[in-house]
Formats: C-alpha cells, structure tokens, sequence
C-alpha cells in the first residue's frame, strides 16, 4: 500500500493533568466499540475538531481531566502535528511540520481557526489543509443557476460533510442538511467539486494556479534571504545541530551518572564515619530507652504521691474519731423520733441492728493504712531513685552524642570536602551542558523552520504540477454530472446489494438532488430507519470508493459514528419495541444485515489495498456481537467497558471514575 499518497490519521494524543490519553490509528478499518458513556464518540468528535471543525462538544471526564489534544497526521508522505485549544475554539491552530516526537525541536506555524478570519497574511487552517492535500483553492456560487451569483471560499469542512456521519447523522432524515434549501444547494456545489464537475471548474482551477505560482514566488524570496542570512552568520546545520544535541545529551547521561557515584562515595568510602555514625545511632537508642524510665518513673511517683495522700488523709479521720471517743465515752441510750413516721425509736436497738465498728476495729484498719503508707513510702523514693539514676544517665548520653556529632562534622569537613568540590565542579559543567543543549535546540528549531518553508514551496510547486493536469484533462475532456451520477449509482447498488435488503431494486442517485434512492425512492422520503442507516452508510462509502475509478478532490478518510443504528445485531433484537413494522418489511431486524453491512466496508477498504491506495475507514458502534467482533478483531483499535472486566480500559479517559469519586 502507498502511503505516501493521501491523509492518514497517526495519534490522537490527549495531553491531561494527570497523564496523556492515546488512541492509534492505522490505514484500512479501525474499529472502536464499547459500552455507553465511555468516550467512542469523542474520539471522532476531536478528530474532526482537530481538522478544523468550528466547536466541539466536550464531556465531563475530557474537560477535567485535559488541558488541550495534538492529532498527529501525515499527508502525501509529510508529518504533521496539529494541536488545539480544546476549550477556546477561536484561537489559532498551532501546525508542527514533524512527527509528535520532535515537536519540542520545532517551531509551529499558527493559522486562524475560521476561513473568515484568513487573509494574506494569516491563512486559515482550512487553506492550509487543502494545500497540503494538494486540493483545488475554488470558491462557489451561492446560486448556482445565477451568472451574478455570490461566491464563498470553499472550506475543508465543506467536504467533511462528505466524511464524517456522526451518531445523530447516520440514518437521519436530516444528514447533509437536508431541508435546509440554501445548505442543500451549496452541498450540491460541494458534490461537483468532489468530482471535478463544477461549472466553473476550469476557470476557478486557473485562477487557483496562479494563485499558488504568485505565493511560491513568494516563499522562494523568503527562503533566499533567511538562507543568505543564515549563511552569511556561520550558522549550524541541521545535521551539525542533531548531532551536537546527541552529545550533549550523552554527556549529561554520563555527569548523572558520576554525580550519583560521587554522592554514594562521599558516605560509603569513609570507615571512621560508617563507625561515628553507628555509635551515634546507638546512643540515641539508649537516650530513648532511658527516656522512657524517666517517664514510667515520673508517672509512678505521681500515681503513688496521690494514693499516699488519701492514705494519710484516711488516718488522720480514723484518729480523730479514737480520740472522740475517748474524750466523749461510751454511747448513751437515748430516744429519738422516727423521721418518716415520727415512731419514738431506741437509739441502743439501732446498733443492734447495725454492725457499727468498735475501737478494736478501727485501731486494727488505722495499723493496717499505716503500713500500705509506709510501702507507698518506700515505692516513692525507690522510683525517685530510678529517676535520679536515669537523668544522671541522660545528661552523660546526650554529652557523649554532642561528642560524637562534633567528630562526625569534623571527619564529614575533612573528607568530603574534596568531594564537594569536585561535585560543584560537575553540578556547575551540567549547567552549561543545559545551557548549549538549550541553544541548540533553538538554532535546530530555526534550521528546521527554513526546512519547513523549503518543503511548503515544494508541496505548492507539486499542487501547482497537479492542478496543471487536472487542468489540462478537463479541457480535454471534463466528466459529465451524468455519468458521475451513474458510475456513482452504480457503486451504492454494489454496496446495498453486499448488505441484502429485501425488495432490492431502483438503486441509484437521483439527479436534482444528488442523494441516494432505493426502490426509486429518493433517501429522505424512505421511512425505516434502518434502511437509511444502510443507504445513509453506502452513499459515503461509494464516493469514498470513486477515488479508484476517477481523481476526486476528498481525502481517503472515512468515519462513521455508531454503525447499527436502527439495526437488529442480535435475535433478540428482531422483537425490540423499537424495530417498526417498515424496518421489519426491510428486514433489518435479522442480525445478518449488520453483519453484511461491516463485511461491505471491509470490502471497500480491501478494494484499496488491492490497488495500493490509502483510506482510512473509522467505526464506532456499542457492544457488537462476539461474532462479529470476533472477525472483525484484527481492526480493533479501541474497546471500553465501564467496569473494567477483562482488563479493558474504563473509557477513553480511563482513570477518570475513580479520581472523580475520590
């Protein structure tokens, strides 16, 4: 296959706060699928914002978690990197000339992100896009049958509507503004563009050329003056400026690693310090062991003081009440009023009811309490003892380690100066290693600029050569609307007829409105839904598959969003609510349909292969059946499943769930 003809899409990086998002593409199929709210249809979505489109819809998981996206490309052979402001569609679209691995040694060119705000001297994006694809600069009549008619510069994404199918498009009754009159009529223009067919087609290709021999002469008196100046200053090569960057880079690779070594070195080489520091850790060891006593003592005195303290109060109340009664005698008997009922009581009959103590007894708890105080006592003062052992211990310990340290800074100071030394040495070499790295990737950024504008005159030369061929066969022999519509036609029958629908005939393009028809019924007055989602699907894919039987003015791109609406996938299927009678007199319920229709457009991109052209067909859909992705699995760039099984990605921002819950 030759792919150094055509648009083909790389990389869709999505540069986040967290980490990059990736999705890779390849020529032929490239299939996404998965489940719901899972980020399929963004990638599509970015895709066509990234190539130009005027805004884009952007979901909860994108917005927090990307700062802005790059969609790397190339074109006819050439790298590019086009990167975007995802939230500010009306600033300018940055163009690196590069592969996304040598951005940072490239300057970008800026173009404005509309065709409206595109003049001499800032081109729009759209003008760039259809130079590099060495498409025709035209512009179209508003009103085509009018010779007095306006005219508007044809935009790039005037021919994406003829790429892209978005989940709302495919089988819609609305795709390609249908019942808009004025963007009808302008589609129209745009359909005879694709094919070389426009009324104006050779004067507007003849003022094309011009245009772009004007320009090239203009860049050629740039690239003279910027290549005399850099001359005429001994200024770098490119290659001299690689290879400088290389060593450099090697070189620093080389002074890391040395200042590793020496940093390991400056500890690990000195045995006094290996011991120092050992003893030293031994010290604090015991520091803290000893520490510990002097708080187990401290808290043991305070707990024993207290319980010594309520002894001594206990005595002194059990002392008081012997020398009472002493002093007083023994009880008298005595009458006295009961204070609930007021019933005279004996108070003698009380204490021989009640076990009051005697004088035996308290003398026996007063020795008793004595005793437990005269142990608290000596618990005190042996705690007080440990207390004085352990302090004493303490303030030796923390003079032997202010010792200690005091030797360790001074073997630290007199053997690992000279590793300072040398260290600062290297340090302040890696520096001015960064410092020329630095200027050197801006003198390659500028060699590398003066390339870009070497290869821009080149490709404008190439478009100038190709639009003189184009030119030429139109004059000779320009291809009718008819036979475009015919040869048209005549691929979209082949297409539907690889899907099967039932009742199939009168298939081919109706010749006012340039839309598809079945059973001689133009497409938006066909009822199912599912059969427009077929017919919808094989319109783009035939004028995609006319770039092998003429020269079309549209990339070999092709991307549809969500293949099976409207379409049974499984037998379960065929009873769904949503299957209307029309869609079951199509049957487009039986899960054969969808299956024929991936296989129709694996068709197409083979028909390519076998040719050695390049197209690019992307399809997004939801679950497929095991089937069909089981066919199909070769073609698999993307699967997303919401909860992970398997160890499938969670969705295009695949770590989005659980920094969103946290």
């Amino acid at each position: 296959m030759d792919l150094s003809q055509g648009l083909l899409l790389k990389n869709l990086i999505l540069h986040g706060h967290r980490k990059d998002y990736q999705v890779r593409f390849h020529p032929g199929i490239n299939i996404i699928y998965g489940d719901v709210d899972t980020g399929k249809s963004s990638i599509l979505r970015l895709v066509y914002y990234l190539l130009g489109g005027k805004q884009i819809k952007i979901d909860e998981e994108i917005s927090s978690s990307v700062k802005y996206a790059v969609l790397e490309i190339t074109v006819n052979g050439t790298p590019y990197c086009i990167s975007r402001d995802i939230f500010n569609p009306t600033r300018d679209i940055d163009v690196y000339s590069c592969k996304y691995s040598e951005i940072s040694n490239s300057f970008p060119e800026k173009y404005k992100s509309s065709v409206a705000k595109g003049d001499d001297q800032n081109k729009s994006f759209s003008e760039f896009i259809l130079e590099v694809l060495e498409l025709p600069a035209v512009r179209l009549k508003q009103a085509p049958s009018k010779d007095s008619s306006e005219t508007a510069r044809l935009s790039f994404l005037d021919l994406f509507k003829f790429i892209y199918l978005d989940q709302d498009d495919v089988g819609s009754t609305r795709m390609l503004n249908i019942g808009n009159h004025v963007l009808e009529t302008k589609n129209r223009e745009v359909f005879r563009y694709i094919f070389n067919v426009l009324d104006s087609g050779i004067s507007e290709i003849a003022v094309d050329i011009a245009s772009k021999t004007q320009e090239k002469t203009q860049l050629s008196n740039q690239y003279s003056a910027i290549s005399h100046f850099l001359s005429q200053t001994e200024f770098k090569g490119a290659e001299d400026l690689d290879k400088e960057i290389n060593n450099i880079d090697g070189i620093k690779i080389e002074m890391k690693a040395r200042i590793s070594d020496l940093n390991n070195r400056m500890t690990s080489d000195n045995e006094l310090y290996e011991g120092l520091k050992d003893a030293l850790n031994t010290i604090n060891l015991n520091i803290e062991q000893q520490e510990e006593a002097k708080s187990k003592a401290l808290r043991s005195i305070e707990r024993f003081s207290r319980l010594l303290n309520d002894y001594q109060n206990d005595i002194e109340r059990i002392e008081s009440s012997l020398s009472a009664k002493e002093f007083i005698g023994e009880d008298i008997q005595e009458k006295t009023s009961c204070p609930v009922c007021e019933t005279i009581v004996e108070i003698g009959e009380i204490s021989d009811k009640f076990d009051i103590p005697n004088n035996t007894r308290l003398k026996s708890e007063l020795t008793s309490i004595k005793r437990r105080s005269k142990d608290l006592k000596q618990l005190i003062s042996d705690n007080r003892s440990d207390l004085d052992s352990s302090n004493s211990l303490l303030t030796e310990l923390y003079l032997e380690k202010n010792k200690a340290r005091e030797i360790m800074d001074e073997e630290l100071s007199n053997s690992i100066s000279p590793y300072l030394v040398e260290r600062d040495a290297m340090v302040k070499e890696l520096a001015q290693l960064d410092g020329r790295r630095e200027k050197a990737v801006h003198s390659l950024r500028v060699r590398n600029k003066q390339a870009a504008l070497s290869d821009q005159i080149g490709r404008i030369e190439g478009a100038i050569e190709k639009l003189k061929i184009t030119l030429e066969e139109l004059k000779e022999c320009a291809p009718s609307i008819d036979n475009v519509l015919k040869d048209l036609g005549a691929d979209v029958n082949k297409f539907i007829q690889q899907v099967k629908i039932k009742n199939h005939h009168g298939v081919g393009i109706d010749e006012k409105t340039f839309f598809p028809k079945v059973r001689n019924i133009e497409y938006r007055n066909i009822n199912s839904g599912g059969l427009r989602t077929i017919v919808s699907i094989a319109y783009l894919a035939s004028i995609l598959l006319h770039k092998l039987r003429k020269e079309t003015n549209i990339p070999g791109l092709l991307m549809i969003d969500t293949v099976g609406k409207f379409l049974g996938k499984t037998p379960e299927d065929s009873d769904d609510s949503q299957i209307n009678s029309e869609n079951d007199i199509d049957g487009v319920a039986d899960p054969e349909k969808y299956r024929n229709l991936f296989n129709a457009l694996v068709a197409v991109a083979e028909e390519f292969d076998d040719k050695g052209k390049l197209c690019q067909i992307i399809l997004v859909d939801n679950d497929m059946p095991q089937d069909v992705a089981y066919a199909n699995k070769g073609f698999e760039i993307a699967h997303y499943r919401s909860n992970g099984i398997n160890g499938l990605p969670t969705g295009l921002i695949d770590d989005w769930d659980s920094t969103h819950k946290k």
